[in-house]
């Protein structure tokens, strides 16, 4: 039976068009912000196949290129429960995350805008604002920053595959414009410290135009990038099969340090939980959100395994530095399986890169909080300047491990679920809003420059007429356990992960 708070009631919606109409109230937004609005947010044109795309897109990102790695030094039994272990935990974070969107006032079926950074200050005002602002900035930016790394890298290496050479100006141990040749077990073919490359370059220049688009001008983007990512996969698969598979490359257990990695590795995979809200907003009404999510999450996990395991067995003593792309192309594999290893970051990385932008700037101009252009500065080209001193070595291994221990691990994870808690207790108080979420409530309608349009599509389809749940047939204190059961499994891992990769750090 359905809670009666969970309906879509009368008297709310006179209070939303209440707070629509008022012209003379504080949320009222001039004439000039609703343009530059029109033109910073998309609509509710993603389908169902679109969404799977751009949340595996997500989440086959730069930790995906490090699995392998993963796997022989860890050992496939600790490393094959971690990824089982934070999908599902994952997963259920991110949904229970939409559900509590679903339980703000006017918003059942996401009528409303509401980012990751206002629905943290809906539910826990403005220091709760303040912090998701922080959090969601550097574990999107540090995303993006190993994305970019990988892919300078890669085509530095494409570079040099082509031209039997590749330059760029060096910074230390001395400034001058470097040319080298040869393909080595590192991930970069530069030996010291760089202020930019050739490949560092050609990805900019590809890359960026990309981030100024919105979200929904990038599906087709996605879809190929997914399809090819696929295509690319199973390839290397074969290819690793057909050259060999040794077991004692993969032992069952790994090194203590091997096993430190673990988790920080792992989660990073899964850092995709703060993209949600903006997938959300701009998803059609028809999508199925649950499924979506679900089959995204799997399908995602399968590649994760089959890559990392694989790759594990084929190559032995993989340099604690490389990554699978550079360790393939070390082996002087056949030409289909070198050239993939050049087309894979542009096929799953780079495609990543501008979401995660978009998604930034997104937070960054709801609310006002930042005019269009600083936004963009801050989410498109800020991270291809801090990228700079990570361009070469291993700095990508330090990227994905330490921002995923203190940034990303609980913006995407423990952030959520107690969002979704929270959400729990002002249902229980039967959306008694304070004085505060009236306001906050008041700007997300303001600033939703479709709502009407999207609350007449709510009203034509009768089955959405209820709110949103991660679970229809379970009882609202049932849902909370589990989501309780999640945050306390969260909570003892992550704390364990800080303190392992402290007392083993990578070498």
């Amino acid at each position: 039976m359905m809670e009666l708070e969970d309906c879509y009631s009368s008297s709310t919606q006179s209070l939303i068009d209440d707070y629509y109409r008022n012209e003379e109230d504080g949320a009222t937004i001039s004439k000039e912000h609703r343009k530059e609005l029109e033109t910073s947010f998309g609509h509710k044109t993603i389908g169902f196949f679109g969404g799977i795309s751009l949340l595996i897109g997500n989440m086959t990102g730069p930790g995906m290129v490090g699995i392998a790695l993963v796997f022989q030094e860890g050992g496939w039994v600790l490393t094959l429960a971690g990824f089982i272990v934070i999908m599902l935990t994952s997963t259920l974070a991110g949904l229970f995350m939409i559900e509590s969107m679903a339980s703000i006032p006017g918003n059942p079926r996401f009528q409303l805008r509401v980012e990751f950074t206002m629905l943290c200050r809906f539910y826990f005002g403005k220091i709760g604002y303040i912090i998701a602002q922080i959090f969601i900035n550097v574990a999107l930016q540090a995303t993006n920053i190993a994305s970019i790394i990988v892919c300078a890298q890669v085509m530095d290496n494409t570079v040099d595959a082509i031209f039997h050479k590749t330059c760029g100006l060096q910074a230390y141990p001395s400034v001058e414009w470097l040319c080298v040749s040869g393909t080595t077990s590192d991930s970069s073919p530069f030996p010291g410290y760089m202020f930019f490359t050739i490949g560092y370059l050609i990805v900019l220049v590809i890359i960026i135009p990309l981030g100024f688009l919105n979200l929904d001008d990038n599906i087709i983007v996605q879809v190929v990038a997914v399809i090819l990512m696929f295509t690319l996969t199973t390839s290397w698969v074969i290819s690793f099969m057909i050259n060999g598979l040794s077991t004692e490359n993969l032992p069952s257990f790994g090194s203590g340090t091997g096993i430190a990695q673990i988790m920080g590795n792992v989660m990073f995979n899964y850092a995709y939980i703060t993209t949600l809200p903006s997938w959300v907003n701009e998803s059609k009404p028809t999508v199925n959100l649950r499924r979506a999510v679900w089959v995204s999450a799997s399908s995602s996990t399968f590649v994760f395994v089959a890559t990392g395991i694989f790759g594990a067995l084929a190559f032995a003593n993989m340099p604690l530095s490389s990554d699978i792309l550079s360790v393939i192309n070390s082996h002087h594999g056949n030409i289909l399986t070198r050239i993939s290893v050049y087309v894979f970051p542009f096929v799953v990385l780079a495609s990543s890169i501008p979401v995660y932008s978009i998604v930034v700037r997104y937070n960054l101009m709801q609310n006002g909080l930042l005019p269009k252009w600083v936004a963009n500065g801050v989410a498109v080209l800020l991270p291809w300047l801090v990228v700079i001193p990570f361009m070469t070595g291993n700095g990508l291994n330090y990227i994905s491990n330490y921002s995923s221990i203190f940034f990303s691990s609980i913006a995407n994870f423990i952030i959520p679920l107690l969002i979704y808690l929270k959400s729990i207790q002002f249902r229980r108080s039967h959306r008694k809003m304070t004085a505060e979420q009236q306001q906050i409530l008041k700007t997300l309608v303001a600033e939703t420059i479709d709502w009407e349009e999207n609350q007449h599509k709510f009203t034509y389809y009768a089955e959405h007429h209820s709110m949103f749940k991660v679970f229809d047939k379970l009882k609202r204190i049932q849902s909370a356990k589990i989501s309780l059961a999640c945050l306390i499994i969260l909570g003892i891992l992550i704390p364990l992960v800080i303190v392992t990769t402290f007392v083993f750090p990578n070498s």
